[in-house]
């Protein structure tokens, strides 16, 4: 299997340090907002379904339009109406926008994001999103097998029902990080490394140790790791190149 980045916008500028905690505040940084497709699985399979820079701008975040789910899926010869399966990586409205759009999917959610985004803290509460009625759930509680060489983990922390995708590809175990994160929470720079930091917690968080303790799952448990606000994947090009 392979994974193709599709771009919906971008977040610019934004600062670092709501990517990276503890780490990189003043920085000015440019982030992307994508759907992922798992090519090869034998189904059509989205990870998160994006937002559009409107609905960001909406949130109070600096969102850039780029281009709407139809037209990114018609790239590769795709329509809403032919995705079977949408795992959601969490709830926040960046990542979970449009569920209506995708008819015929089913949507694979944890049940601890599904209670929280129902019943969120006040300083979150317009941050998440609930599956209008009628969308087809599959709700989850833990890691959980999705198709043969395709997995979800449990990665909470950013959110209480933050959830990770592993996927077999002929370059070793990928795996979409579910926690809004870029490449640096994973592999931080050198100076942060001779310090002893070999992981860095999401900026955004309900819980930032076990977030930081997330991240070192992912760590551990993939081989190539995709980072889901980095803007190096707006070129989308399929991975792993």
């Amino acid at each position: 299997m392979n994974i193709k980045p599709l771009p919906i916008s971008k977040e610019s500028p934004i600062d670092k340090g709501f990517m990276t905690y503890l780490f990189g505040y003043g920085t000015e940084i440019t982030i992307g907002v994508y759907m992922w497709v798992i090519q090869g699985a034998g189904k059509h399979i989205v990870v998160d379904t994006g937002a559009s820079g409107e609905l960001i701008r909406s949130t109070g975040f600096p969102g850039i339009d780029f281009q709407t789910q139809e037209e990114a899926l018609g790239k590769i010869g795709l329509t809403p109406d032919d995705i079977d399966i949408v795992i959601l990586t969490h709830l926040h409205k960046d990542h979970a926008s449009d569920i209506s759009k995708f008819k015929n999917a089913v949507f694979f959610i944890q049940k601890d994001e599904l209670d929280y985004a129902r019943n969120p803290h006040p300083t979150q509460a317009g941050w998440f999103v609930v599956p209008p009625e009628g969308t087809k759930l599959e709700i989850i509680d833990g890691d959980a097998a999705v198709e043969p060489g395709l997995e979800i983990i449990e990665t909470p922390g950013h959110t209480p029902g933050t959830q990770s995708v592993l996927i077999d590809t002929d370059k070793g175990k990928a795996c979409i990080s579910g926690l809004c994160t870029i490449e640096e929470n994973f592999d931080p720079p050198e100076a942060l490394k001779k310090m002893g930091v070999q992981a860095i917690a999401p900026g955004i968080h309900i819980d930032a140790l076990q977030a930081f303790d997330s991240v070192q799952r992912i760590q551990k448990a993939a081989d190539i790791i995709i980072a889901p606000h980095d803007i190096k994947y707006f070129d989308g090009n399929t991975l792993p190149g």
